[in-house]
């Protein structure tokens, strides 16, 4: 479907830009905004979203370097996997008040899940921002060093850094 609407732009240089751009990364996003929306559809869509806004300012587009273009289409996505998110929230609050009120059991979470995330939440920003960038988002740590306008060397030596004392506090080396 994309690519049909890929091939609605009229100037040959920006069908070739959007057509590389989807070609190289469409499979890289999709696959970001499923972790966020858990939905094949509305990851797509998401997508979709991201690069039909984009159509409307090629110049723009053309303007970012081509080693930050896919970080750049990851953010975007980012954004609107997370507009999707807040939306689907709003229909569902909607949609549950007139709903009884039913008694909710959660799966418990392993005692390891829980405890990398309390060990997470308790990391400052930067550390946690490199750890999510890498090993949820996928990214290199070149990538992230060009987000976080950091040495790539340092971005990996936090990163191995930090893993190793989540490593340790999961295995109870650290309380």
């Amino acid at each position: 479907m994309m690519l049909l609407i890929l091939m609605t732009i009229e100037s040959p240089e920006d069908r070739d830009l959007f057509t590389r751009l989807y070609t190289d990364h469409a499979a890289f996003l999709v696959n970001a905004a499923y972790r966020m929306l858990d939905d094949w559809a509305g990851a797509e869509d998401a997508v979709q979203d991201v690069f039909v806004r984009l159509m409307d300012s090629p110049a723009q587009v053309r303007r970012i370097p081509a080693d930050e273009q896919k970080i750049f289409l990851l953010v975007c996505t980012k954004n609107r996997a997370r507009d999707m998110l807040k939306k689907k929230s709003r229909i569902v609050e909607l949609e549950l008040e007139s709903v009884p009120e039913i008694p909710f059991y959660p799966e418990e979470e392993s005692d390891m899940v829980s405890s990398l995330k309390e060990a997470m939440a308790k990391l400052p920003d930067h550390q946690r921002e490199i750890l999510e960038l890498h090993y949820y988002w996928g990214l290199t740590f070149d990538e992230i060093g060009r987000i976080l306008d950091k040495n790539p060397a340092a971005v990996q030596k936090m990163s191995v850094r930090v893993t190793k004392a989540l490593r340790k506090h999961l295995e109870g080396g650290a309380k």
